[in-house]
């Protein structure tokens, strides 16, 4: 029974491929995805043997200090289904979000039980290193540092560590040599629009700092969200902040 439930944390607690780890400057924190944890709670538990749902009686806001964004609480009821029992075991964790620029309530609330859930799942393995600070963050290096001993794992799996920290054994083939043509379209590409500046100055005019503002920037962007449709949203939310403080 022991060597059976040691084997389910470590495969819910098994390493995730380095893309999936996370950083957010807004809470200076490393994280993995709600979908990157589902996708694990689904392959090793298996889909519909495990649910979870916010705690509506519980939800609340929470006043932060020092002039910061409010924050919303709520607990969460996570439960999986035992097959060595043969029962449902359930579990009830806290999640929380900061309603942070162009965020609404109801956002910031979806947000907050995806954290409930992934504090319940890291109780039973998922990510639980994440959870133990074995993931960091080099503000040197500007990138994420797992442990040295996730290498025979990722080897195993033939996955890439890092750029930067690839084992001899796994040598990175030779990049194909790039056009002019080429370099011009990615700096082209990189530099940033007139549109982006307007985001990002409405951004800082509206949370006082840049904190998170690129984490943020980049979801919308991934979510198909125009730049136009972003700048919409935090002007609108510049409004109503102002409209609240004259009024």
């Amino acid at each position: 029974m022991v060597t059976n439930r040691k084997s389910l944390f470590e495969r819910l607690n098994a390493p995730f491929p380095y893309s999936d780890y996370q950083y957010d400057s807004f809470g200076d924190r490393c994280y993995i995805s709600g979908q990157a944890v589902t996708e694990r709670l689904n392959e090793v538990l298996g889909v519909g043997f495990w649910k979870y749902r916010g705690l509506h009686d519980t939800e609340k806001m929470v006043q932060e200090p020092n002039g910061k964004s409010n924050r919303i609480k709520i607990y969460v009821e996570f439960s999986f289904y035992n097959h060595d029992l043969q029962e449902w075991i359930t579990l009830i964790d806290v999640g929380s979000e900061q309603i942070k620029p162009g965020m609404n309530e109801g956002d910031a609330t979806k947000s907050a039980i995806t954290d409930g859930m992934k504090k319940c799942a890291s109780r039973i393995g998922v990510a639980s290193d994440l959870y133990k600070g074995l993931i960091t963050w080099d503000k040197q290096k500007q990138m994420i540092v797992i442990p040295e001993s996730y290498r025979r794992h990722y080897e195993q799996m033939g996955w890439l560590k890092h750029p930067e920290s690839d084992s001899p054994s796994s040598p990175r083939p030779d990049p194909a040599p790039r056009s002019q043509k080429t370099e011009l379209t990615e700096k082209l590409r990189s530099k940033p629009t007139s549109i982006y500046t307007q985001i990002k100055k409405t951004w800082q005019e509206l949370a006082g700092s840049l904190d998170g503002f690129e984490e943020w920037y980049q979801k919308k962007r991934s979510e198909a969200v125009t730049e136009q449709q972003i700048l919409r949203l935090l002007q609108k939310r510049l409004t109503e902040k102002k409209r609240e403080a004259s009024a």
